[in-house]
């Protein structure tokens, strides 16, 4: 129930805030405009990475497709 809550703050959040600073009803200052984008891209490289090393993670304790033998009819 938290996490929908939380979702739908942030959908209506990403919804009326750039209307706000578009109608000039909401200022931000430059720099902080520049650090938040930098915290964003921060987030995203560091989630891209973590998924990255899972899925290789994943991928050295799988067994090899090639390992099963396959059999011919003849």
């Amino acid at each position: 129930m938290l996490a929908m809550a939380l979702v739908g703050i942030v959908a209506a959040a990403l919804a009326v805030v750039p209307a706000l600073v578009a109608l000039r009803l909401l200022a931000f200052p430059a720099g902080g405009i520049g650090a938040a984008l930098a915290c964003v891209g921060a987030a995203v490289t560091g989630v891209k990475l973590v998924a990255m090393a899972w899925a290789v993670g994943a991928r050295l304790w799988a067994p090899h497709p090639a390992a099963a033998t396959v059999a011919f009819p003849d």
